[in-house]
């Protein structure tokens, strides 16, 4: 509410300096309305440290090339004094229009900090609940931990879709998404997704537990979409500490 108050007062406020430059019959207005027109672009462009130097040094020059002007004219006062109203219009025009800019990005900047915080604040996205991939790693240092204290195997298995059809591959995983979760203990084991492949981390377990787990899921599959060759491959491997875990699921 706050900042659409301000938004729109500032809007207004251009709004008005800048019909008040159209419609004023100064003496320099054609000039006064091209650098109001093109600075409107310059300053979207240029960089934004330099937004307010720019404001403030077209101002000066438009400032210093009216006084230069009235006094080697030898303009009288009532001239002079159309020169600075015309001046302080354009000043006016270039610091709203900076303060506008200036509140734009302010805002844009709180709202891309508050999508960081939500992101890194949310354990679980999309439909089928998963863990993202951040709460995937950092619930994976205490697994890790409490295995290796309980000297318990911790088991890596990453599934991955093999079907190219893009959107055919999106749906698919959904479901198979589901399936996993359906699969694993929800109290022990971990499990999340990203672009084509899902990743379970499996805890005190063994080899022979993993490959009865990975059964379990093929037969789902199956059941659920009635298919004799099974779309994805599986990798799996055993754990060794949390540097390792890193390496296999290719997480920079």
């Amino acid at each position: 509410m706050k900042n659409n108050l301000l938004f729109g007062s500032l809007i207004l406020a251009i709004l008005t300096t800048g019909w008040a430059m159209l419609y004023w019959n100064a003496p320099f207005q054609s000039v006064s309305l091209v650098i109001c027109a093109v600075s409107t672009i310059i300053m979207v462009i240029i960089h934004e440290r330099f937004v307010f130097l720019y404001a403030v040094t077209a101002s000066l020059l438009f400032g210093g090339f009216l006084t230069v002007y009235a006094f080697t004219r030898q303009q009288n006062s009532d001239v002079q004094l159309l020169y600075m109203y015309e001046h302080l219009l354009l000043t006016g025009f270039l610091l709203l229009y900076w303060i506008l800019m200036n509140s734009v990005k302010k805002v844009s900047y709180e709202n891309s900090e508050l999508k960081q915080q939500v992101q890194l604040l949310q354990k679980y996205n999309g439909t089928t609940k998963l863990l993202t991939q951040r709460e995937f790693f950092d619930q994976a240092q205490w697994l890790m931990n409490s295995s290796a204290r309980n000297q318990e195997e911790v088991w890596f298995v990453e599934i991955l879709l093999l079907d190219r059809n893009k959107r055919l591959k999106l749906n698919m995983q959904e479901t198979f998404e589901k399936l996993a979760l359906q699969t694993i203990r929800q109290k022990f084991d971990l499990i999340t997704s990203n672009s084509g492949t899902i990743h379970l981390l499996l805890k005190n377990t063994e080899a022979a537990g993993v490959q009865k787990v990975l059964e379990r899921f093929s037969e789902r599959v199956r059941a659920e979409l009635n298919l004799v060759e099974l779309p994805y491959t599986i990798r799996k491997e055993r754990v060794v500490d949390e540097d390792h875990l890193v390496s296999l699921s290719g997480k920079n």
